[in-house]
């Protein structure tokens, strides 16, 4: 009954808001705020008028992308079977928008993630997989979260230009500098990472063998849902995961002689809730 109530609600409301909403569909506290005005003075109670806002996926945004002509590429190779490259360091919490959702009182919670990515493997393979996402080149992400009490962390972007091993190996040279990478749950592994322990989210396979065409991929993760294609990872309980002060890394990855993974672009939206 109250799901009803709230998509009539949506439905009814949303000519009143495009008179003033922003172009594009990029929302900051100050545009809740009066869409919260807005609903009250209709009669409303709060509780409701924030179930339609939240039922309408009405939440403030923030972008994060890689720097400017910044390509990033990594191989393995028959010394480093395997090779994992930064892309990424969004410190997803610590940003204009976010903080006056706090200096207005509310609990900041993310609600959604959308990752756009330009990316493709070494161009070839001798395997017959050609077209397939059946694949040793991929990106994944992870969740860097500071150690309580360490009062000299360095900052992740120093690490931009480095390649490790994997995720398991960037936590051994962090960990003494005061930080750490959450684990995500056993349900979460997907393709090549079985054996590479828990320290990342499977985020998109490339297409195999595309012979130097990049392609472009489209991922978006909420609380119960996903959306992507055949390549792309569900992200099981990553944003349940996520709590203030946690930045985001993205990752290039390559396993077994011979794979690439060459990252031109990765954008990320994020969408704020609140409590």
């Amino acid at each position: 009954m109250l799901s009803s109530l709230i998509s009539a609600g949506v439905q009814r409301l949303l000519p009143l808001f495009n008179s003033w909403l922003p172009e594009p569909w990029v929302l900051d506290y100050k545009d809740v705020l009066e869409a919260r005005a807005l609903l009250k003075a209709l009669g409303l109670p709060m509780e409701l008028a924030l179930e339609i806002l939240d039922y309408a996926e009405y939440w403030p945004t923030r972008q994060f992308s890689i720097e400017e002509e910044r390509t990033v590429k990594v191989a393995a190779t028959m010394f480093r079977s395997s090779a994992a490259g930064l892309c990424l360091d969004a410190d997803i919490f610590n940003d204009p928008n976010v903080d006056s959702l706090r200096e207005g009182g509310e609990k900041v919670k993310v609600k959604a993630i959308e990752f756009h990515i330009r990316s493709r493997d070494q161009g070839w393979t001798s395997e017959p997989t050609r077209g397939t996402f059946s694949t040793s080149s991929w990106l994944e992400t992870s969740i860097l979260r500071g150690v309580d009490d360490y009062n000299t962390k360095l900052p992740p972007s120093c690490w931009l230009d480095s390649v490790f091993e994997s995720p398991q190996s960037f936590q051994q040279h962090v960990t003494p500098r005061g930080w750490q990478l959450t684990r995500r749950p056993k349900c979460a592994e997907q393709g090549p990472q079985g054996g590479e322990g828990d320290l990342a989210w499977y985020l998109q396979g490339n297409r195999v063998a595309t012979q130097g065409h990049t392609e472009e991929y489209h991922i978006l993760w909420t609380h119960d849902d996903y959306e992507g294609n055949e390549g792309s990872g569900r992200g099981d309980d990553f944003l349940s995961e996520l709590k203030e002060g946690d930045r985001l890394l993205v990752w290039a990855r390559a396993k077994w002689p011979g794979w690439q993974c060459i990252v031109e672009s990765v954008n990320i939206t994020v969408y704020y809730g609140f409590s």
